[in-house]
């Protein structure tokens, strides 16, 4: 079968990190939900350690014939379900795996974040994961890194060679254990942490400024305090939750009055 470049088809092919992704997983007597579900390699995998019930998303029709046909034999134990995660509405379930498609990765974190669930292992690119677990001060710590970190308690399980994939991709790979914290952002939180990251090189106040949302007068010394000249890329994720609120409370106070 010939893969489609456009939806990110790579297949993971070394049995060993498949077995490991499962376990990892843990999905005995659970309700597991596997995304882009492929052909199904991980699939038998995770079918091994006896899950009560194993929901499979694929959004390419020629791969979901061949999960129905594969798992034909599993009863209700295995549902296909053909569609794009970002669209379709998701099945509860107690945890997720994938070897997901790099070019929509974060817009997945985005939806799995607003998902119930006990865990995730993902398999998403190297340079994603790093952005995910870097700390402040890192090179590559960013948006991603606070919200990612507030929504998840993250672990790099390993990073998986590219050379195990077909075809074989650009870029590494690796995997990532996602355990949900149970926090859940505001949209004025998550407004806020946009503004900061968008010039996270800056001052924290000149960094507000710039995303024209908040007016001169409204970004004194006074209403940010020790942070009006912090860099934005040294804040921690609790930093910049003390930052929106600070805002939060002073657009409260200003419309008060």
């Amino acid at each position: 079968m010939e893969l489609k470049k456009h939806l990110g088809q790579n297949f993971l092919i070394d049995q060993n990190i498949l077995r490991k992704e499962a376990k990892l997983l843990n999905p005995k007597g659970k309700i597991v939900l596997e995304i882009g579900a492929g052909d199904g390699r991980l699939s038998e995998k995770i079918l091994e350690l006896e899950p009560k019930r194993l929901f499979l998303i694929e959004k390419d029709e020629r791969l979901v014939k061949t999960l129905n046909d594969k798992f034909c034999g599993c009863g209700e134990q295995v549902l296909v379900l053909q569609g794009d995660v970002l669209e379709i509405e998701l099945p509860e379930a107690d945890v997720v795996a994938g070897n997901i498609p790099y070019y929509i990765t974060s817009s997945i974190i985005f939806r799995l974040a607003k998902q119930k669930f006990d865990r995730a292992v993902l398999i998403v690119q190297k340079e994603f994961a790093k952005r995910m677990v870097a700390k402040p001060g890192d090179k590559n710590y960013g948006r991603l890194s606070v919200t990612g970190q507030l929504a998840f308690d993250i672990w790099l399980a390993q990073i998986v060679p590219r050379h195990l994939f077909r075809p074989i991709p650009k870029v590494d790979s690796a995997m990532i254990v996602l355990k949900p914290t149970g926090k859940h952002l505001s949209q004025f939180e998550e407004n806020v942490i946009r503004y900061l990251f968008t010039h996270k090189n800056k001052t924290v106040r000149n960094a507000l400024l710039d995303s024209k949302m908040f007016e001169k007068e409204e970004l004194g010394e006074d209403k940010l305090g020790k942070f009006g000249k912090r860099k934005v890329r040294t804040l921690t994720k609790e930093e910049v939750l003390e930052i929106a609120k600070m805002l939060s409370n002073h657009s409260e106070n200003s419309s008060a009055s």
